[in-house]
């Protein structure tokens, strides 16, 4: 009987240093990981989402059989940090922040290390994922010094990690080359041209023609919305006169994904006072307008080289002269 018992406490505290083992093991993996990343900036999204942004000291990598960063990530990629919200599962949160979201919900499982959703904590994702809404809101938190100047999106060089890959990917549209050197110098100031800059990364800025206006959706996109006056109806009013489809079968398209985005059963139930969102892409360029003050050529090119006078200059994108005022706006920058 003593001898078994020997056996017994011998076998048991085995067992003990080797399960004090293997948690000093995971708490140093663990410990090892949130040390690969660093949080830079928070920024509130939508007005409702508090998120962080950062970027990767080193290369990521799998930590353990159950716990693993998030992808492959080479060092000085971008990141971004997110929690879910109350009761929302992995579909719904695919669906708010990721591109391609109703493709890309199984990569949920990839941020949470396979472990069930917790609203009251951070899932690290990958910032080339995330719509282009939240990488807007994440890049200007990121770089702070970062402006709309004439000509285009100014970009002040802030950490000693930027790199022309990086920039171009971030913020410019694919196959874009405006970055001519290899490197950069912390503090320098760089012009990313409207027509580079990713449009959905609402950078932007942009102006309407009355009665029309722009706010960002409780999802945080920006939109073009219209307030439906007496006698209004959704095809006339809205599809031909906004959008300019006359064809029947566009112009039916149109009202139709019109009702979805809008949550409306009947093209033919509205009511006067009732805003109508409307796709900024969708727009006439009657009504939908660049800002003049703002799209002039700037004065500098990123090699350093004077161009003429941004007061001479008109518009790079609609050729509109760059003094007075064409129509009454609404414009939208940073808000």
């Amino acid at each position: 009987m003593s001898h078994k018992f020997h056996i017994i406490v011998i076998i048991g505290t085995l067992f003990i240093l080797n399960c004090i083992t293997f948690s000093t093991t995971l708490v140093a993996e663990v410990s090892a990981t949130e040390a690969e990343i660093l949080p830079l900036a928070s920024f509130l999204f939508a007005q409702r989402d508090q998120m962080r942004v950062g970027w990767h000291i080193t290369a990521g990598k799998p930590v353990g059989k159950d716990l693993r960063t998030v992808s492959e990530n080479p060092a000085g990629s971008i990141f971004v940090q997110l929690k879910p919200r109350s009761n929302e599962g992995e579909y719904q949160l695919a669906l708010r922040v990721l591109r391609d979201g109703s493709h890309q919900f199984l990569r949920i499982r990839e941020f949470t290390g396979g472990k069930p959703l917790n609203h009251k904590r951070y899932l690290t994702v990958p910032f080339e994922l995330l719509i282009g809404a939240i990488q807007g809101e994440a890049l200007r938190s990121l770089f702070p010094y970062d402006r709309v100047e004439f000509g285009g999106w100014q970009h002040q060089v802030t950490y000693h990690w930027e790199t022309p890959e990086l920039l171009a990917r971030s913020f410019t549209k694919p196959g874009t080359q405006i970055f001519p050197r290899e490197d950069f110098v912390q503090g320098e100031k760089l012009i990313i041209p409207w027509n580079s800059l990713r449009s959905d990364l609402e950078l932007k800025p942009l102006a309407v023609r009355a009665p029309l206006f722009i706010r960002k959706d409780e999802s945080g996109l920006r939109y073009a919305y219209y307030r439906i006056q007496p006698g209004d109806t959704l095809y006339s009013s809205v599809v031909i006169r906004f959008i300019g489809k006359t064809k029947h079968n566009a112009r039916s398209q149109n009202a139709s994904d019109l009702l979805v985005l809008n949550g409306l059963a009947d093209a033919y139930q509205l009511s006067p006072g009732q805003l109508i969102k409307i796709p900024l892409e969708w727009i006439q360029p009657e009504y939908l307008h660049q800002v003049p003050s703002i799209y002039r050529i700037s004065e500098y090119t990123n090699d350093g080289n004077k161009l003429s006078s941004p007061q001479s200059q008109t518009s790079t994108d609609s050729g509109w002269p760059q003094t007075g005022s064409l129509y009454q706006t609404n414009t939208i920058n940073k808000n």
